[in-house]
């Protein structure tokens, strides 16, 4: 009976003693601890440059390889900055596309599933006219070049729209005594405001008299905005920005005698 009692003390110390295991330190941070470098201190956790060439199992079930506290099922610390310290030597840049998920990391480091990229599309909207009704523009305000409004739908998962007007603009009647070669602008504007894309564009003078302005005015708009998802109305809106002879006040009276409207959606 004696003996019987030995051994199961035995076995119980044996059990109690190696409830952690060390491999090259004789202070272990969890059930399975291995110290490559054999240089952790023999009391107290080992230093952040201690742990980068430990190998650490906790009684979580976590394994920290470069750290002995470990946060996940496998958290690896390379000790480098941006870099991930996993490398896959059958799985390089150079392997075939296949199929499956994207992958990448959380701003803790943890790998999560990314949605996998789409195809590159576009989708574009046209409008094209000859006609327009008459509008009046002034020196003091924007004004709606007629027949230039439109709605286009911007898809869920398109952003970047490019965006082009091509604008013939013609003066209608008698062109007010003295007016000169004045400065017109032609802006683009979204959903009521007005955008940094515009061109400003000078009278030209009639060849027939010299002093006499109200010949055509010709605009191209060109841009790319990033837009929400949904309905966007686009317009041009044109003013006189600069008299030069024109006598102040006055009011041009413009016709739209050709619009080409194009936008391009790019997801």
């Amino acid at each position: 009976m004696k003996n019987k009692i030995t051994v199961v003390s035995a076995l119980l110390f044996f059990g109690a003693s190696f409830a952690q295991v060390g491999i090259n330190t004789s202070n272990p941070q969890g059930i399975f601890h291995v110290d490559g470098a054999k240089d952790n201190n023999s009391a107290g956790a080992p230093t952040a440059a201690q742990q980068l060439n430990d190998l650490v199992v906790t009684n979580a079930g976590n394994v920290g390889i470069g750290t002995t506290t470990p946060t996940a099922k496998l958290e690896i610390n390379s000790g480098t900055s941006n870099t991930s310290g996993l490398k896959l030597t059958n799985l390089t840049s150079a392997t075939p596309i296949s199929t499956g998920q994207t992958i990448g990391v959380d701003a803790s480091g943890n790998i999560v599933t990314l949605p996998n990229p789409t195809a590159v599309s576009v989708t574009t909207a046209e409008v094209a006219s000859t006609t327009g009704a008459d509008f009046n523009v002034v020196s003091n305000a924007d004004v709606i070049v007629s027949g230039s409004s439109q709605t286009i739908n911007v898809p869920t998962d398109h952003k970047a729209v490019f965006i082009n007007f091509m604008l013939g603009i013609d003066f209608v009647g008698t062109t007010p005594t003295g007016t000169g070669a004045g400065y017109f602008r032609a802006m683009l504007y979204i959903d009521g405001v007005a955008t940094n894309t515009y061109l400003i564009t000078q009278e030209p003078l009639s060849t027939a008299s010299p002093n006499t302005g109200g010949q055509q005015l010709q605009y191209t708009l060109n841009a790319v905005k990033e837009l929400s998802a949904g309905s966007h109305t686009l317009d041009v809106r044109m003013r006189r920005t600069l008299d030069n002879g024109t006598p102040a006040g006055t009011v041009n009276v413009c016709r739209p005698i050709s619009m080409s409207f194009n936008a391009s959606f790019l997801n």
